[in-house]
């Protein structure tokens, strides 16, 4: 039976192996990029993990952060928000299993519900691996970045195809 959790340090193993069935190797994070990213939005409830028994099948990073103060691909660090007006949504991932249970979007809808419920603005997001369409199906529209800005360089982490992308929140 298909359950949704909240992702603890336990389950980091089991999102580094769907990290490696969905991303190229230029994407893959370290163990300590994914506890620094948990640890900074612990207690918010942000990230999550699809499983059915014990098969981890998807999962979605996410987490509040000051406005474009979104944290470098592989980050060893991430500071928590003083003031999020933004749930920064930092990696999706779904086995070949979890999409066909559409289980992308089931995860893409949470993270959505959770910035409402939180009384944030705008959900983020940087696309990659050519997700644009993806996302733009989602809601996300492209942003403008700055050259030569602090977002332009933590968006430069993300590789040469990497896009800034936001969706804004109406009133809950």
């Amino acid at each position: 039976m298909l359950q949704l959790k909240v992702i603890a340090t336990a389950d980091v193993p089991a999102v580094l192996a769907l990290q490696a069935q969905c991303y190229g190797p230029d994407f893959l994070e370290s163990a300590a990029a994914f506890e620094a990213k948990l640890s900074a939005a612990r207690h918010l409830h942000c990230s999550y993990l699809a499983v059915d028994g014990d098969q981890p099948l998807a999962y979605v990073v996410s987490l509040p952060v000051d406005d474009d103060q979104l944290p470098a691909l592989d980050a060893p660090t991430v500071a928590p928000a003083r003031a999020p007006r933004t749930l920064y949504l930092h990696d999706l991932a779904v086995s070949p299993a979890g999409r066909a249970r559409q289980l992308g979007q089931k995860l893409v809808r949470q993270v959505v519900q959770r910035a409402q419920d939180m009384g944030l603005a705008q959900v983020a997001l940087i696309a990659v691996q050519g997700s644009q369409g993806y996302w733009e199906r989602h809601g996300f529209a492209v942003a403008e970045v700055a050259e030569g800005s602090a977002m332009a360089g933590k968006l430069a982490s993300f590789g040469s195809g990497a896009t800034l992308m936001r969706r804004a929140l109406g009133p809950v």
